[in-house]
């Protein structure tokens, strides 16, 4: 199984931050905590490195925007691939994805 991390040390501050590795590559996995005041979050030790689950937003924005996921308003990130129409409103945005479901996000930045 494919996971993604950021790395634990020697970050760029870019995509490059990001790792695709496999769960079958992992040494062990203990428990993190990135500043004093975040919570604790799953660190994956591998031989080619170490890497923290994605655990907040703008991780999951940088991290996943290969894979064709942008970050829609303030709280809200979606993958364009499914999306299969967009409503747009006065003051929010439906985004309808090809399955029938959709997701409301308010107005923040252009779509």
């Amino acid at each position: 199984m494919q996971k993604i991390g950021v790395k634990l040390l020697n970050r760029a501050g870019d995509e490059t931050d990001f790792v695709t590795f496999d769960l079958l590559d992992v040494n062990y996995i203990d428990l993190f905590r990135p500043t004093d005041h975040s919570a604790k979050v799953p660190a994956y030790h591998t031989p080619c490195g170490s890497y923290l689950a994605i655990s907040t937003l703008n991780e999951i924005t940088v991290g996943y925007k290969q894979f064709g996921f942008k970050r829609y308003g303030g709280s809200t990130v979606v993958n364009e691939n499914q999306i299969a129409d967009k409503i747009i409103g006065e003051k929010d945005t439906t985004i309808v994805f090809l399955d029938g479901s959709c997701v409301r996000v308010r107005k923040k930045s252009k779509f």
